[in-house]
């Protein structure tokens, strides 16, 4: 399966994916933006600045990347690719910066994931691992409760129309693994019926 897992920065999603990962003896973890797009910060900056369409653009650019590499190299059907961030990430912040778009798949066939799984976090615990690693521009935006209310509401709104199951999984507990272990257990289950 191809396994999209998001969240408000912070939440603890590349943590998520690297248990998964490890637990997934066979899978493949990948993120957007990837590292092809690793000159973010000027993007993030200048460029967001200016225009939030070409901020947008250069986003979405590093969806249809990953996608079509994803594709070309077929792991996903031969074991679980789990990818940090991807299509809905993009939509969900720049819709809340005003722009108007949607969680479209078809127009640049970009593939759509058999699952997608939202990782919460106490905002107390969210906003003390933000400001231990450093708080980038997107995570000052949502120390705005408004703005965050905002992404929140977006991400529950575009979950609703994603094409496979959504699973929340809360990240408040200490043992993580542990409960990364039953998330596992979890997609397995839900990854025997795609098999069928």
């Amino acid at each position: 399966m191809f396994i999209v897992i998001t969240g408000l920065d912070g939440s603890g999603t590349s943590t998520v994916a690297e248990f998964l990962h490890k637990f997934d003896k066979n899978s493949t973890i990948t993120r957007t933006p990837s590292l092809e797009y690793s000159n973010r910060d000027n993007i993030d900056n200048s460029v967001r600045e200016v225009s939030q369409m070409a901020h947008y653009l250069y986003y979405l650019s590093s969806v249809v990347y990953e996608s079509d590499k994803i594709k070309k190299e077929g792991k996903y059907k031969e074991s679980n690719v789990y990818c940090v961030r991807y299509l809905i990430d993009t939509v969900v912040s720049h819709s809340v910066a005003g722009l108007d778009v949607k969680l479209d798949y078809e127009t640049y066939d970009i593939l759509k994931p058999d699952m997608t799984i939202f990782v919460k976090l106490n905002e107390e615990i969210r906003q003390k691992r933000i400001t231990e690693r450093g708080k980038s521009i997107l995570d000052k935006v949502l120390d705005d409760s408004k703005k965050r209310e905002q992404f929140n509401k977006k991400f529950n709104y575009f979950l609703g129309l994603e094409s496979g199951p959504t699973i929340v999984f809360n990240n408040d507990s200490t043992d993580v693994q542990k409960n990364v272990k039953k998330l596992f257990e979890s997609i397995k289950e839900r990854g025997k019926y795609y098999e069928e």
